[in-house]
C-alpha cells in the first residue's frame, strides 16, 4: 500500500478542519482518516495495520453547521443537498471532486449501531475527536468488518490505557462512563474486544504487538466489568439479548 496516498488524503482531512476554524468552527477529525492521523507513526513497524482511509468524516457542533458549510465548500467541495435536508439536524454530507472522497460530518452525535454524544468532547483534543471517544466509535459496530479491527488493533497498540486523553494515551475513564451508562453499548463492546482477539490470531502481527494489543483489550474489558453500572444500564440488562439492543446502518 502507497503510504503517500494516506499522506495526501490526510493533509485533505486536516485542510477541512484549519478551514473550518478560519471560519469560526470548531471541527475534528473522526473516522479512518482521524485513526490513520495518530497512528501513523506506527505504520512502518506494523505495516499490517496499515489501511487507505475511503472517505472523510468530520465532527462539528450544530451552531458551527452554517460555518462548516462555507468552509467546505470555499475549499471546493460539493453538497449533497439531497440528503442534507433529509438528515440535516444530525449529519451532514460532501463530495470532494479533488480526493474523490465523500465527506460525512456529524453534527454533536455519532449515530450508527449506537449513539455517541460528542458535543462536549469536541474542544478537549484536536484535530482528531479526544482518542477514547475515536476508539468507541470503533467498538460500538455490531457488523464489524477487518478495516474496524484493523483500527482497534493500531490504536490498541500505538495508546497507553491511562486517565487523560493525549498523543499517546486513551482516557480509560471515558471508556468506563459510555459503557457503565449504556448497556447495549457495553454488550457490543465486550463482543468486539472478543472478535479482535480472535482477529489477532489471523494477522501476521510481531508477538511483542499481539502481546501489547492483548494486554490492553483485557485492562479494558476488566475495567469495564468491574465499574458500578447506572440504574439504567441495570434495568436494560435484566432485558438481555431478549430485546436487539443495536440498530443496522439502514435503521440509523
Amino acid at each position: 500500500m502507497d503510504q503517500g496516498i494516506i499522506e495526501e488524503k490526510l493533509r485533505r482531512g486536516l485542510s477541512f478542519v484549519e478551514a473550518c476554524g478560519n471560519h469560526g468552527a470548531i471541527c475534528r477529525l473522526l473516522g479512518g482518516i482521524a485513526i490513520a492521523y495518530l497512528v501513523r507513526d506506527i505504520y512502518t513497524e506494523v505495516p499490517a495495520v496499515m489501511r487507505e482511509p475511503k472517505d472523510v468524516d468530520l465532527a462539528t457542533r450544530r451552531k458551527d453547521s452554517p460555518k462548516v458549510i462555507r468552509a467546505l465548500e470555499s475549499l471546493g467541495a460539493q453538497s449533497d443537498k439531497r440528503f442534507n435536508a433529509l438528515h440535516g439536524s444530525e449529519r451532514l454530507r460532501f463530495i470532494d471532486p479533488q480526493m474523490s472522497m465523500k465527506i460525512d460530518i456529524f453534527l454533536e452525535v455519532f449515530r450508527e449501531s449506537h449513539v455517541i454524544e460528542l458535543k462536549d468532547r469536541l474542544g478537549k483534543f484536536s484535530p482528531t475527536i479526544p482518542p477514547s471517544d475515536l476508539l468507541m466509535t470503533k467498538f460500538q459496530i455490531w457488523e464489524i468488518n477487518e478495516k474496524d479491527l484493523k483500527d482497534i488493533v493500531a490504536m490498541m497498540y500505538k495508546f497507553e490505557l491511562g486517565n487523560k486523553d493525549d498523543t499517546n494515551t486513551i482516557d480509560l475513564g471515558r471508556i468506563i462512563e459510555l459503557t457503565s451508562n449504556d448497556w447495549g453499548l457495553y454488550k457490543t463492546t465486550t463482543v468486539n474486544i472478543e472478535r479482535t482477539l480472535n482477529y489477532l490470531s489471523t494477522i501476521d502481527l510481531p508477538g511483542r504487538v499481539k502481546d501489547r494489543v492483548t494486554n490492553n483489550l483485557n485492562k479494558m474489558r476488566e475495567a469495564m466489568d468491574r465499574a458500578p453500572k447506572s440504574m439504567k444500564w441495570r434495568m436494560r440488562a435484566t432485558i438481555g439479548e431478549k430485546v436487539k439492543w443495536y440498530e443496522t446502518p439502514e435503521e440509523a
